[in-house]
């Protein structure tokens, strides 16, 4: 099973040179600085579908009639990221998506790959499609995990 978010963050990827992959990968070494090393990042997508943008200046998403970008996300967990972003979190780099009004009563799709260099591939998308909401930021450093591609 796939969507149309994953079968798009594929493509771009595929086109751009991103390195796309099946699994993720790592090593544990305690007592480390970063104790877990793992082999990439992912990237995901949340999109929102409308017969009109949410927003002004919001560009369809390219080959998906009616489908809009509502926030670009990069994190070595994407799932929880996610969860967040709907649980209405009020933490810096969250969607907060229980109080976007545009979005309200929409149908929202999600869709997340693993890539390599994936802070690259998010600011990229940030870029080219810009989202109803979030920035193309930097974001926290993560505290007990390092990404190695």
């Amino acid at each position: 099973m796939t969507n149309e978010v994953v079968k798009f963050l594929k493509k771009i990827a595929a086109d751009e040179g991103f390195l796309v992959l099946d699994s993720m990968f790592g090593k544990i070494q305690l007592g480390q600085e970063f104790p877990i090393k793992q082999s990439s990042g992912a990237v995901y997508g949340i999109w929102v579908h409308d017969a009109v943008p949410p927003k002004n200046n919001l560009s369809e998403m390219p080959g998906n009639a009616g489908w809009y970008p509502v926030y670009w996300g990069k994190d070595v967990s994407p799932v929880s990221r996610i969860k967040a972003h709907v649980q209405g979190h009020k933490n810096n780099g969250n969607a907060n998506l229980p109080s976007v009004k545009e979005i309200q009563g929409k149908s929202l799709i999600f869709g997340a790959i693993l890539v390599a260099r994936y802070d690259e591939f998010e600011a990229m998308l940030h870029r080219r499609h810009p989202p109803l909401k979030g920035t193309a930021s930097k974001g926290r450093a993560h505290q007990v995990i390092q990404v190695e591609s």
